[in-house]
């Protein structure tokens, strides 16, 4: 009779054992799971707060961000998640008249802690996942993304971080981002802007070129004569070799710039950049800049 009860207790011992080592393995399953859609990746305010910090800031087409690659996935330093880009827009409009503006504005954010940052921009992150990218040593960027992939965009409201959206990218053809970047961000561009440009007239600017013959700087007047469709340009020089690219230019509106094109057939360039001006009006003022002048810079164009 004993030799029963001890053969039912032990087969009711092993039949718990089993069940207890049974929801065990299911709760481990199910903590798997979760960790592979939610927490591969920590996505903590704190990590994305030091992504702020990967490089310095350059002022493009309307909002700041870490030129050229971003900030790029290292494992062994700030940047631990994947290929980051940062998008930071003000929330007040900024008059930015000159290029001596900009700089000002760029060196006020540059040196901007990570608090001031959050409280004084809208600040947007784009990160393509470690998981998604490949190694190449021979590559400018070591690591880059291998297709399909995603990308996630996080926002920065009131101080903490909101994932907002995500794109899928499916081929090196895909528009999204760009699409993204193009009607977001020009939506968002809080950077002050004027009307539409309309000059007529004649207008004048003495600045340094290169010499054709010396490669030196010289000095040369340009003056521009403007109706409503076109723009003709004659150059002060006795040097004909220096008089190249006179003749018609096309007015181009692009948005607060407008951009005179080069159409007339006598002499110019192969390099089409030289072959361009752009010119913008800031408080009443115009200004020109071309890769044909020695210093591509804005240089304030005078009505004469």
């Amino acid at each position: 009779m004993k030799l029963i009860k001890l053969l039912t207790l032990l087969l009711l011992f092993t039949s718990c054992k089993g069940n207890n080592d049974s929801g065990t393995l299911k709760t481990e399953e199910k903590n798997i799971a979760t960790n592979i859609v939610v927490n591969e990746t920590d996505y903590s305010d704190e990590s994305l707060d030091n992504l702020l910090k990967c490089g310095d800031y350059s002022y493009m087409d309307g909002y700041f961000t870490i030129p050229d690659y971003g900030c790029i996935y290292e494992s062994n330093k700030t940047n631990k998640l994947g290929n980051v880009d940062i998008y930071v827009i003000p929330k007040e409009k900024l008059n930015l008249n000159v290029d001596s503006d900009i700089e000002k504005e760029e060196k006020k954010i540059n040196k901007m802690d990570i608090n001031n940052l959050k409280k004084s921009y809208d600040i947007y992150i784009f990160i393509i996942e470690k998981k998604y990218l490949k190694y190449n040593v021979n590559m400018d960027v070591p690591y880059y993304p291998n297709y399909p992939y995603k990308q996630i965009i996080f926002k920065n409201t009131n101080g903490l971080w909101k994932n907002t959206t995500t794109l899928n990218i499916n081929n090196e053809d895909d528009t999204q981002y760009k699409d993204w970047k193009e009607k977001f961000l020009n939506n968002s561009n809080q950077i002050s802007k004027d009307k539409k440009i309309e000059l007529k007239g004649d207008y004048v600017i003495k600045t340094n070129v290169s010499s054709v013959e010396t490669g030196d700087p010289i000095e040369i007047s340009f003056y521009f004569n403007f109706n409503s469709s076109e723009a003709i340009l004659s150059i002060g020089t006795n040097n004909s070799l220096e008089a190249y690219c006179e003749g018609t230019y096309s007015i181009i509106q692009d948005n607060s710039t407008i951009k005179l094109k080069y159409t007339g057939e006598g002499t110019c360039t192969s390099d089409e950049g030289e072959s361009i001006f752009l010119i913008k009006k800031e408080k009443d003022q115009y200004y020109i800049k071309s890769k044909r002048f020695y210093d591509y810079k804005w240089q304030i164009l005078n009505k004469k």
